[in-house]
């Protein structure tokens, strides 16, 4: 009996469009959110820093958090511009492994 031995190398990402007009829209607007989304992430995380008043708790908690978003959309959101862009739309499975 023979067994499959097929060995998975890389993933195919599937974008959003595949249609050549709407590419640099889309990469334009989810580059604004992104922007949008780590100024105002590490704008909050300044200001609880500096102010002393809002050394509590709660704002470090929420320096924390901004903190997590920041990173993660830092980490997911650049591959998914350069997917958006690029021809190629394949991850190694390598590259897949050092994300994690």
């Amino acid at each position: 009996m023979e067994t499959n031995e097929t060995q998975v190398t890389e993933f195919v990402l599937t974008g959003l469009t595949d249609r050549p007009g709407l590419q640099v829209p889309l990469f334009l607007v989810f580059l604004v959110i992104y922007l949008i989304t780590v100024v105002g992430n590490l704008g909050l995380i300044a200001l609880i820093w500096k102010d002393p008043h809002l050394h509590t708790p709660m704002y470090l908690f929420l320096s924390s958090l901004a903190m997590a978003d920041a990173c993660t959309s830092s980490s997911v959101t650049p591959k998914m511009l350069i997917n958006i862009l690029s021809k190629n739309h394949k991850i190694s499975l390598v590259e897949k492994q050092s994300i994690n």
